[in-house]
Parts: structure tokens; C-alpha cells; sequence
């Protein structure tokens, strides 16, 4: 026989089915508390890792060392307007404001006239003819870019001008271009010169608005000619 699951005394079983227990009614919420203390304070933000001024930050670190490795060296710095669209005179100084992280301003020393420049401004630089790319230069590393639509863009322009042989042309927003083969592709800079890196054209790729492979006819042309850079005359 079975054991009998019921505590002794019991006198049935099984027991009877019995009705469900009624819910209990919904207590009436009580009243909100006090809000709490404010936590501290984030960091400040900052736009210093943004693509766009990464690349202004890659020109001002590029500026700083050509004003060193080339102080008697006339430079010109063709800029993304059309009038004016060159300057020309020795790297002079990057002025940095009190509140910048890095310059902000390049100035020229045109015979001691002094030519301020915005790096915003800047589309391409090259040093006169029988200049030779110096190997000391550095470049800033790749950050960790947010995303956004310039990091889109200067992360591609560096991917696909990492695909490029030959000679290709880089036009810019004004009129001004550079032709010649990629001698340095770095993030927000691009470096044309010859094998041995002479007549060097520093490129922001901020004001780059197309880039295309030149012709063999012009090719030839643009290696004769004495500078990379060139504009209306």
C-alpha cells in the first residue's frame, strides 16, 4: 500500500479542490522622495580628436618643423580662395593663442613684412624649386576618430590614395592643383615628390576636391615644370 502523504489526523484523502484566493487590491503609491545630490561633474568635451581637426592638428605639428628644417627656404602657401590665392616668404612662426592646444595662425616673414595665415585657409604648400624632402619630418598617428561625416572623409582619402601609383593630380578648392606621384600618404596629409623627394608639395587634405590620374602627355609635362603646386598666373 501507498504511504499516506497526509500529516497524521488528517482525515481525508486526497483533499477537495478548493476556489482560487482573491488578488489583493493595488496599494496606492506613495509620495516621491527628495531627489538625490548631483554627481560630479564629466570631463570637459573636446573637439581635438574630430577628423576635421585632426587634420589642422597634422599641419600645425608639419608647420613647427618646417619652420625649423627650412628657415632660409622661401616657402608658398597657395590657399583654398581665389584672391588672394599665394603667399610667399620663410616660415616663420605658428602663433598659438593663450586658450589653443596648438597654432592657430602660420606666419610668413615676407621681407619683413609679416603674412598671417589661418591653417584653415591653407590648401598646399611647397618650398621653392631645388628643395628636398627632409627626412627628420614626423607625422601624428592615426587617433581613434569618433564617428561623424569627416572622419568618413579623411579616413577614405587616405585609404584610397594608399591604392594610387603613378602620377595623379590633387585639385583643390581654389584654383590651384598638384601633380606628381604620392611620395607620403598620412592621415590628413599628402606628400607629393619625386623618388628622392625633390620639389616636396605638402598637402592638407581638408580643401581636396578631386583626385584623378594625369595623362601620360601631361605627366611628362608636370615632371618637367620646376614646381608640384600650381594656379592662375
Amino acid at each position: 500500500m501507498a504511504p499516506n502523504p497526509n500529516p497524521p489526523g488528517d482525515p481525508g484523502f486526497p483533499h477537495p479542490p478548493y476556489p482560487p484566493f482573491p488578488p489583493y487590491p493595488v496599494c496606492t503609491r506613495g509620495p516621491v522622495g527628495p531627489p538625490g545630490p548631483p554627481g560630479p561633474s564629466g570631463p570637459a568635451g573636446s573637439m581635438n580628436n574630430t577628423a576635421t581637426c585632426f587634420v589642422y592638428a597634422q599641419l600645425a605639428h608639419l608647420l613647427e618643423q618646417l619652420i625649423v628644417l627650412y628657415p632660409a627656404t622661401t616657402l608658398y602657401v597657395f590657399l583654398s580662395g581665389f584672391d588672394p590665392w599665394v603667399f610667399t616668404g620663410l616660415p616663420y612662426q605658428l602663433y598659438q593663442s593663450a586658450e589653443g592646444t596648438y597654432g592657430g595662425l602660420f606666419i610668413l616673414d615676407n621681407a619683413g613684412e609679416y603674412i598671417a595665415i589661418p591653417l584653415s585657409a591653407i590648401a598646399a604648400l611647397q618650398f621653392e624649386t631645388g628643395a628636398v624632402y627632409n627626412p627628420a619630418i614626423t607625422y601624428l598617428s592615426e587617433p581613434a576618430f569618433p564617428p561623424g561625416c569627416d572622419t568618413n572623409q579623411v579616413t577614405a582619402i587616405h585609404d584610397y590614395v594608399g591604392t594610387l601609383t603613378g602620377d595623379y593630380e590633387f585639385d583643390f578648392e581654389s584654383h590651384v592643383w598638384s601633380t606628381g606621384p604620392v611620395y607620403k600618404n598620412e592621415y590628413g596629409m599628402v606628400v607629393q615628390a619625386d623618388v628622392s623627394g625633390n620639389d616636396p608639395a605638402f598637402l592638407p587634405t581638408t580643401h581636396i576636391i578631386a583626385i584623378y590620374p594625369l595623362p601620360a602627355a601631361k605627366s611628362a609635362e608636370a615632371e618637367a615644370g620646376t614646381m608640384r603646386v600650381k594656379g592662375k598666373e
